[in-house]
C-alpha cells in the first residue's frame, strides 16, 4: 500500500511523520518476521501486543500468523481466544497500484473485533470490518467476510454458519 494514503490517514504526511511511520513500519516488519521464529507463546502474545494489536489476557497466537502491519490498532483480540497457525487478519483493503479501479476502490479502514473464548483454526483469513461473536469456532482454511454470531461454528469460502454451538 503507499505510504501516502497512510500517512494522510494517520495525519502524519510532514517530513518529521514520514521518519515516524518508516520507523514503525520497520519495527512491526521486524516483529512480525521475529514473531515466525520464537517457540513461546507468551513470546508471539507478546510481540503482537508490542506491534500495536490490542490482545486480551490468556490468548493464543499460532506460529506465522499475519496481522494487519499498517493499521494494527483497528485489530482487537478477547479473552481466552485462541488463533491458529498461518492466520491473515487485516483492518484495511485497497489497491497498492495507480488504476483506474482505485477510485472505484479506495481505502478503506475498518475495526476487526474477535470475541472471548474464540477458537480460530489455522490458515483462516480474516478482512476488514468484521466481529467474530464470543465463543465462536472458525473453521479451517475459511474466508471470513461478514460478521460471525456469537456461539456458531463458521466454514468455507467465504465463510458460512454450518451450526448452533
Amino acid at each position: 500500500m503507499p505510504s501516502k494514503e497512510i500517512l494522510q490517514y494517520h495525519g502524519l504526511d510532514s517530513a518529521g511523520g514520514r521518519m515516524k511511520y518508516t520507523l514503525v513500519q520497520f519495527w512491526r516488519f521486524s516483529l512480525s518476521r521475529l514473531m515466525f521464529f520464537v517457540p513461546f507463546k507468551g513470546w508471539r502474545h507478546a510481540m503482537t501486543r508490542w506491534s500495536g494489536v490490542r490482545v486480551g489476557h490468556d490468548v493464543y497466537i499460532g506460529h506465522d500468523c499475519l496481522f494487519d502491519r499498517a493499521f494494527p490498532e483497528q485489530i482487537t483480540i478477547g479473552d481466552h481466544t485462541a488463533i491458529g497457525d498461518r492466520c491473515t487478519i487485516t483492518a484495511h483493503g485497497c489497491i497498492p497500484t495507480q488504476t483506474p479501479l482505485k477510485e472505484i476502490y479506495p481505502l478503506e479502514v475498518k475495526p476487526v473485533t474477535i470475541g472471548e473464548r474464540v477458537w480460530i483454526m489455522p490458515n483462516v483469513t480474516i478482512i476488514y470490518g468484521v466481529t467474530i461473536g464470543d465463543e465462536a469456532v472458525v473453521a479451517t482454511g475459511a474466508v471470513v467476510t461478514k460478521d460471525v454470531p456469537a456461539r456458531t461454528l463458521v466454514g468455507g469460502v467465504p465463510a458460512k454458519v454450518i451450526k448452533q454451538l
